[in-house]
């Protein structure tokens, strides 16, 4: 049975590296990889922007049946640099680094759902109370958290799935959850929970770890097949790498560009606003990918089932 029966007549499927985008005016549907030089060509001519999804697609993807349970803070992280974006900020998606820049400007609409997302909502309730039975925890719900480390740092956020408290050694031990349900396009029966954390979701991870104040995370993957946990630890030397290169998408490119947009009527931000445009990569991205490889090898598989039997 394929997922995507759940919401019919949806069919704006999206991840990281695959966003499809809907081409201003003629209802063409163009994948990420091609929206920044789309942007460059379009507003070039004198055209307009490309447009996410249609209203009507966006109007059911925003139904209150398909959000979150709670973490509805969209306006809170409109002017932030979230967790979720941080493998963007850097580079891990040369495509897509332009094109948060140019969201985070108001230049184009922020992403507003697709079905993967829809997915992950509705099933992350039954993916918490399966962790809770596995793991016995206890699980608080925060606020939107934003960084508190120093009052410039207020531009990072995040919006952590569950905060963790427990006692290891009579010693307090204080942990942040994360809970993936992967869409496998639809195709359940494509499913199965991961032997291993993707690359790509180290920065999202480490962050969390910093801005909510925590020592460790359980990363839990959730599928209809079975489930795996794994154990992550806070990095201090690798957050304060990618500080940097998160510091330097915001203050030379995002800051600076928006003071611009508020002073004056930008059209054409590609063109106006190309001396704040970032490269396809912060220059510390590659070491910061072998890094996250590293964290990922050194990640600890707590947990895998499958149909509820522990695999080896």
């Amino acid at each position: 049975m394929r997922a995507s029966s759940f919401i019919n007549g949806l069919t704006n499927k999206r991840n990281y590296s695959s966003q499809k985008l809907l081409k201003s005016g003629t209802g063409r549907v163009i994948t990420s990889c091609e929206s920044s030089d789309n942007c460059a060509r379009s507003l070039s001519q004198g055209g307009s922007l490309p447009k996410f999804a249609s209203d009507e697609t966006c109007s059911i993807l925003k139904s209150r049946g398909l959000q979150h349970r709670f973490k509805n803070w969209k306006e809170l992280r409109k002017h932030k640099l979230t967790a979720s974006n941080f493998a963007g900020a850097i580079g891990f998606w040369p495509r897509q680094r332009v094109q948060l820049w140019l969201e985070k400007l108001g230049a184009i609409e922020p992403f507003c759902g697709n079905l993967a997302t829809c997915w992950s909502n509705i099933k992350e309730e039954e993916a918490l109370e399966r962790y809770k039975l596995i793991t016995g925890n206890s699980v608080m719900f925060p606020e939107f958290q934003v960084y508190r480390g120093n009052p410039e740092d207020e531009w990072i956020a995040a919006s952590p799935d569950g905060l963790v408290d427990g006692m290891v050694y009579d010693l307090p031990s204080q942990g942040v959850l994360e809970i993936k349900c992967p869409f496998f396009s639809g195709d359940m029966s494509m499913a199965s929970p991961w032997k291993h954390i993707p690359v790509h979701y180290i920065p999202q991870a480490q962050g969390l770890m910093e801005i909510t104040g925590r020592d460790w995370m359980d990363f839990y993957v959730w599928t209809p097949k079975g489930s795996s946990l794994f154990r992550l630890h806070h990095d201090a030397e690798y957050w304060d790498i990618m500080k940097m290169a998160l510091s330097d998408f915001w203050w030379d490119h995002v800051h600076p560009a928006r003071e611009l947009c508020s002073n004056a009527v930008i059209t054409n931000p590609l063109i106006e606003l190309r001396s704040f445009r970032p490269a396809r990569r912060h220059g510390l991205c590659s070491y910061i990918v072998y890094e996250s490889k590293r964290i990922v090898n050194d990640a600890r598989l707590l947990m895998h089932e499958v149909h509820g039997k522990l695999q080896r």
